[in-house]
């Protein structure tokens, strides 16, 4: 379809743009763009030189009252939603999600031998959405849940595991390794893991869901990433809480001694 470019339209518009290309559309509530390697496509990528791995239409991008809907239309090729920070969102083929709760990200086709043809998505010009005007408004009563009480040093360690997920994006926003936690507050990673174990069956026993193998209890299963995304989806951990700790991580790199010696949390020994 034919859209006005860049900066033609009222500010209650999406402004998408080829990354590594010239193509460029403002496009309003109501109308779509199409991604693909065809010259029928309003966004058109993997085509110099020709990308066979992409489908000449491989997504659309419908902007709707306050996000935007993105629909993989490949037969068989899968697309992904990538935020800023934090992991990306798979979208099969057939299948279709809303950009919310983000309002800039990426749309990104892989194509032969890995490479990405990423697409960039501004929809930063929409009203805010009903949840978000919801969440600002809402006087409802609030129902009382026994908080979840973590020690400071569960908490330094839950940071240090989703500071990749709350700084990076596409496939290097996951979960630290228990190396990786282990090295930034200082400890060995048997520690590590011992302080995560005790986490999760505290969270188990409140009604946390999907920390803990009921099958079978003593096995080596891994929920890092199950653990890191508890740990920011409820609040728990947050952009603050990694800027807090930042100090603390760096002491512990240079003099993990001293850390320790500001460490209350002695039972994962």
């Amino acid at each position: 379809m034919s859209q006005p470019p860049f900066g033609e339209v009222g500010p209650a518009a999406v402004l998408f743009s080829v990354v590594e290309g010239t193509t460029r559309r403002a496009v309003p509530p109501g109308q779509e763009v199409t991604i693909g390697r065809s010259r029928n496509c309003d966004l058109r990528i993997a085509f110099e030189p020709e990308d066979d791995h992409v489908s000449r239409q491989a997504a659309t991008l419908r902007v709707l009252a306050d996000c935007v809907l993105i629909r993989n239309v490949s037969s068989s090729k899968l697309l992904q939603l990538r935020p800023p920070t934090g992991a990306a969102r798979t979208v099969e083929p057939g299948a279709a999600t809303t950009s919310l709760p983000w309002r800039q990200f990426d749309v990104v086709v892989t194509g032969r031998f890995g490479r990405d043809y990423v697409v960039h998505v501004d929809a930063r010009g929409l009203p805010p959405s009903r949840a978000e005007v919801d969440d600002e408004s809402d006087s409802s009563p609030t129902v009382v849940v026994p908080p979840i009480i973590l020690t400071p040093a569960q908490r330094r360690l839950l940071t240090a595991l989703c500071e990749p997920l709350l700084t990076r994006s596409g496939p290097e926003a996951g979960a630290a390794t228990y190396r990786q936690v282990a090295e930034r507050v200082g400890r060995r990673p048997g520690y590590v893991r011992n302080v995560f174990k005790q986490v999760r069956e505290k969270l188990d026993s409140h009604g946390v869901p999907g920390l803990v193998s009921r099958e079978r209890p003593d096995a080596a299963e891994d929920f890092r990433l199950p653990l890191a995304m508890w740990a920011i989806r409820s609040g728990t951990i947050t952009h603050a809480d990694l800027a807090q700790a930042q100090t603390w991580f760096a002491v512990a790199a240079s003099d993990p001694e001293a850390a320790l010696d500001t460490d209350d949390d002695h039972d994962a020994q």
